[in-house]
């Protein structure tokens, strides 16, 4: 885990640092808002001075105290083919984005996920012209997986890695990367309240969680659709994304299953069963000890490279750091709604929830938000002080 030395506490407390968040998704922003949140109130209790914060986030950053100025919907995009043709945009977005912390001219940078867009900024701010800038990586790359010879540009170009799997700190460690494992901040996003579910149900739930991307969900939505009909004995609820378009989920009203936005880990609690799209939510999901499969559909061009290039078993959270397929995975082709139900009707819930309990005890304890915003703090405040 991380220090708990004490902050350096003899720099002035009218002086100012200035840092630039960075988080291009829904998770991203969840966990940039709890580490600004803790950086807030760290820099509060200490003399290191008063902390200005801006970037490019979601409503969770906006709320812990960051001055959003571009939300991070206007980013996303997944895929080789979606990434080839919205190029142009991404390309623009690079430019605008960098122009801004130019102008800004931050302390420390703290990049959230997101590593195809944040390593390109590492790489032009770790030659900044206004100073010795920090720069932060909170959820390493997935090295591991594909594209290796990304840890060669960790080491270089960034301060320190704060991967959020307790299996890559090891890695990046032996690649020269100042890595820096404070546990997984996901377990901080879980003490939080969110509203209650608006509505009492009369039947078992089934949530279904179609993604946060809109390829995501133009992809998902009419499978899941078709998993509801199959269980008429549940009440099929959909998760929407933060963020997105009311419109992208017409389909659903129009089949009559119920949309609930901001309410995604109350009905994950409350939920008998989930269906989820890969991503951080399936992570969430076991770490609430929901019984849940795990589902996923690309475009036919990006499913083949990825094939091509990627190397690991499982493309499952829970699944890579248990080393095992705890959560069943219907990929591509076996993503289909009669594959979905099979899996649902044969889930062994009682071997899920050991395998969950397993879980929570490899990923530590509660504070990771806290632990990682010390140690930012801690960086930036010997930079000015020493």
């Amino acid at each position: 885990m991380c220090s708990s030395d004490h902050l350096v506490s003899n720099a002035s407390r009218d002086f100012v640092k200035k840092v630039f968040y960075i988080a291009g998704e829904a998770s991203g922003d969840i966990y940039g808002g709890l580490i600004a949140r803790e950086m807030l109130s760290l820099s509060r209790l200490s003399n290191i001075g008063r902390i200005e914060m801006r970037g490019w986030g979601g409503d969770q950053m906006t709320d812990a105290g960051v001055e959003v100025t571009t939300h991070y919907r206007e980013l996303a995009y997944m895929g080789v083919w979606e990434v080839v043709s919205n190029l142009s945009t991404i390309l623009g977005n690079l430019k605008k984005c960098w122009e801004e912390i130019e102008a800004f001219k931050p302390d420390a940078i703290v990049l959230v996920d997101f590593p195809g867009f944040n390593m390109r900024i590492a790489r032009k701010a770790a030659n900044a012209k206004w100073g010795d800038v920090k720069i932060f990586q909170v959820v390493a790359p997935q090295v591991w997986a594909w594209k290796k010879g990304r840890i060669k540009n960790l080491a270089r170009n960034y301060t320190a890695v704060f991967p959020v799997l307790p299996f890559e700190h090891k890695l990046l460690s032996a690649g020269g990367v100042q890595s820096i494992y404070c546990g997984h901040p996901l377990l901080d996003a879980l003490t939080t309240n969110q509203d209650e579910i608006p509505h009492a149900p009369t039947k078992p739930i089934l949530a279904l969680l179609p993604g946060s991307r809109k390829q995501e969900l133009n992809k998902m939505l009419p499978v899941l659709l078709e998993v509801a009909k199959r269980f008429p004995d549940m009440e099929a609820v959909i998760a929407g994304a933060p963020g997105a378009a009311e419109s992208l989920y017409n389909r659903a009203r129009e089949a009559g299953v119920k949309v609930v936005f901001g309410q995604t880990r109350d009905l994950l609690k409350s939920a008998e069963f989930a269906v989820i799209t890969s991503g951080t939510a399936t992570l969430e999901a076991a770490l609430l000890n929901t019984p849940h499969v795990l589902v996923y559909k690309t475009s036919a061009l990006t499913y083949a490279i990825a094939k091509l290039l990627v190397n690991v078993k499982f493309i499952g959270l829970t699944n890579l750091i248990l080393n095992r397929e705890v959560v069943p995975e219907l990929i591509q082709g076996r993503c289909t709604s009669g594959n979905i139900s099979k899996e649902i009707q044969c889930l062994e819930t009682s071997k899920q929830s050991q395998a969950f309990a397993e879980l929570r005890t490899s990923l530590g304890h509660r504070g990771a938000s806290e632990r990682i915003a010390h140690k930012m703090l801690e960086v930036i405040s010997v930079h000015h002080t020493s």
